[in-house]
């Protein structure tokens, strides 16, 4: 939010003013009403990424994300995304600039048995390819509804001999990925993000360890990453808004809108009469 310039009340050619010994009145000088605050605007929205509630859908394909990273040692704030890309050639790994990031876990399987978000992007596994779950010509397995996500993230379906659950050849775990300083996102679309900061975007596999690594090291003592993320699969995050929050900030800007309204109204009231009554001439 940000505020529109304020304005300098003044009446002209008005002789009332400060009285001062020593000091000469100076007719037709201004006097000083006061200032008035024009309110408010909104330049730009910044979007919020603290984990929201989740809710159940029973959808194999709604995959929501239990986030609760530490900052890093600079104190800067770590949030976890899904990896997504637009790609033209399916065979091969997503480019790093292609690739966008998303919490919505919602999605669905296209006509050609790829995992898909609502905005048509590919979700991509830990090796950056596109998931696909039927008709896959290097398997020839076709998951369906058996897929089964875990809480780490990992890819399994139902072996259709054995019956037991089995981790998908080319596709063995989410593309989850650690954004450090997520206000540096930028958004493309509905759910979509770009990162545009300096900080280095990594997977969750590499976040992890070297968590592990800083814990063994002894440069602090509680995990940031491991053990504080997770994926829920048929729940999905719903918005992180508070209703209730929301409402009273609105309230607040109405009332003061409805106090501007009310202080120009009155000026507008005084120009009329200035105008139209005092100087008018009986004859």
């Amino acid at each position: 939010m940000r505020a529109f310039p304020e304005q300098l009340l003044s009446r002209m050619r008005d002789s009332e003013g400060p009285d001062f010994p020593g000091v000469p009145t100076m007719p037709g000088q201004p006097a000083i009403i006061g200032r008035l605050n024009s309110g408010v605007y909104m330049s730009e929205a910044i979007p919020a990424f603290t984990q929201g509630d989740i809710e159940e859908t029973r959808n194999p394909y709604d995959v929501a994300l239990l986030d609760n990273l530490q900052p890093d040692q600079d104190g800067n704030e770590r949030r976890l995304f899904y990896s997504v890309a637009r790609i033209e050639d399916l065979t091969q790994p997503a480019q790093e600039e292609d690739i966008r990031y998303t919490r919505n876990g919602n999605w669905s399987v296209n006509a050609e048995g790829y995992l898909v978000t609502p905005d048509g992007y590919y979700v991509l596994d830990n090796q950056n390819q596109a998931i696909r779950l039927n008709n896959d010509p290097l398997t020839g397995v076709n998951v369906g509804q058996d897929l089964k996500i875990n809480q780490a993230g990992e890819l399994l379906y139902r072996d259709s001999v054995s019956k037991d659950y089995q981790v998908l050849t080319n596709h063995q775990r989410l593309g989850l990925s650690v954004v450090t300083d997520p206000q540096k996102l930028v958004r493309e679309g509905t759910n979509i993000f770009r990162y545009e900061g300096d900080a280095e975007v990594k997977a969750i596999d590499i976040a992890e360890a070297e968590d592990q690594a800083a814990l063994a090291a002894g440069e602090y003592d509680t995990p940031t990453v491991a053990g504080r993320y997770g994926t829920q699969q048929g729940w999905r995050e719903r918005s992180n808004v508070d209703p209730a929050q929301t409402m009273t900030s609105m309230m607040s800007v109405l009332r003061a809108y409805e106090a501007n309204q009310r202080v120009i109204t009155t000026i507008d009231g005084t120009l009329d009469k200035a105008a139209n009554e005092i100087g008018r001439v009986n004859g």
